[in-house]
């Protein structure tokens, strides 16, 4: 009885000393059961069947995924390496913050799946110093995001060390676009317009080319300022080291308005009324407006029609003023004057008159040199008016086929004048401009 007893513990503590005795990494030889890998998932490590305590170190897990991050679908390669004196194992799961397995484990040389796949581990133990394992990882699918590698591994029995590593998705660059705009896009002569570029994708860093349509204009600036005088197509080419893109803004510009109410002339005193034939360009409105007590027939014409006033008469001239109003965003308007004297007897300038007078410089400084053809030799008479139908000067010469004679009105102030010429049977006007 006593022998049977013996035999029994004998047999007991030989199994007690299999299970837990002194060799290192005894009790898992050929492997880490699985979710030992201290992730905050699985909540355990190797301690806690090597006691001990863990302690974390770098480095031991690493990968040949690039470093701008995997590609979802790709396959890898994750390799294990364990530095130290003793036995040596490892388990190591690729998961998430709440354990669930990320991507597909292959077990390489030496190592096998648990857990369902989800986990990797040694298939025996191994005294080597470094100890290294490799085996394959497959990217998850597009949008999974980073995924972190969370490794256990024991050195020796009471010795367990944590590891991590961190790998980010490839995430390839946008696509590289860019849109031109011109602030304001409409604007008049002479002002600016603020050109932007707004690039987003490629490489994030730009550079720039500007060109124009008609051409001429070039900048290498995101966002320059142009002053264009006619309406300009701007074309920008955006490069990034490796792409380029373009697009096009407008710039529209509307000119200022001019005027020409026509030259100063003279009618007869009792004209019933005298057709206007203003010029204009640019414009959005005209007006006629008179300094006199005449109306018009549709100021807002260009081919108005003036019916002269009893005060216009009795005063013997009148100044017809036209007025062209600006295109937005143009703002300033223009104006012209026509000067009309009235005369008894025949019209002054009369289209079938043979009377040529020629006048120059013209606008000039103070001196004028003019010439005639048309008039036989006699003495003609020079009358000056100025802007408001008022003589301010009066001479006579005698005047012979070819002659050129010089007037100097220095004294006289800035402005314009209606110089008369008048013979025993004609008379003859044209405006002169003082611009001393």
């Amino acid at each position: 009885m006593k022998s049977l007893i013996f035999r029994s513990l004998l047999i007991f503590s030989v199994l007690i000393s299999g299970a837990f005795g002194g060799d290192e990494n005894s009790d898992f030889p050929s492997g880490s059961p699985a979710g030992y890998t201290g992730s905050p998932g699985d909540g355990h490590d190797c301690t806690d069947c090597h006691n001990g305590s863990a302690s974390t170190v770098t480095g031991w897990i690493t990968s040949n995924i690039p470093a701008d991050g995997y590609t979802p679908g790709n396959t890898y390669t994750i390799t294990v390496t364990v530095s130290g004196s003793g036995q040596k194992g490892f388990e190591v799961s690729p998961q998430n913050i709440t354990g669930a397995l990320l991507g597909t484990l292959m077990a390489g040389t030496n190592s096998h799946l648990v857990g369902n796949g989800k986990y990797v581990t040694q298939n025996s133990k191994t005294n080597a110093n470094p100890a290294t394992w490799s085996f394959s990882w497959t990217a998850p699918q597009t949008g999974t995001g980073s995924v972190t590698f969370y490794g256990a591994f024991t050195v020796s029995e009471p010795v367990t060390k944590l590891s991590t590593l961190v790998v980010a998705e490839y995430t390839p660059p946008a696509i590289l676009t860019v849109t031109a705009s011109a602030a304001p896009s409409l604007i008049c002569n002479g002002e600016t317009s603020q050109l932007n570029t707004a690039a987003s994708g490629g490489s994030g860093i730009y550079t720039y080319s500007w060109s124009s349509i008609p051409p001429g204009y070039t900048s290498n600036i995101a966002n320059p300022v142009v002053q264009p005088a006619q309406t300009t197509q701007y074309i920008v080419l955006v490069g990034d080291g490796v792409n380029t893109a373009t697009d096009t803004t407008e710039v529209a510009v509307n000119q200022p308005p001019t005027v020409f109410a026509g030259n100063d002339t003279t009618y007869n005193l009792n004209i019933p009324q005298i057709q206007l034939q203003g010029v204009a360009t640019h414009y959005s409105t005209i007006l006629w407006t008179s300094s006199g007590d005449g109306v018009f027939q549709d100021a807002g014409s260009l081919n108005a029609i003036y019916l002269p006033g009893t005060g216009d008469r009795a005063n013997g001239s009148v100044n017809l003023m036209l007025t062209a109003s600006p295109v937005s965003p143009c703002s300033v308007g223009v104006n012209d004057n026509i000067h009309i004297l009235f005369e008894a007897g025949i019209g002054l300038n009369d289209p079938n008159s043979g009377i040529q007078m020629s006048i120059s410089p013209n606008p000039s400084q103070g001196i004028f040199n003019i010439s005639y053809q048309g008039i036989t030799e006699q003495e003609v008479s020079f009358i000056l008016y100025n802007s408001s139908g008022q003589m301010v000067d009066q001479r006579r010469i005698y005047f012979s086929q070819g002659k050129q004679h010089q007037m100097d009105i220095s004294i006289l102030p800035k402005g314009f004048y209606f110089l008369k010429l008048q013979s025993d049977s004609e008379t003859f006007a044209q405006k002169i401009i003082l611009n001393h």
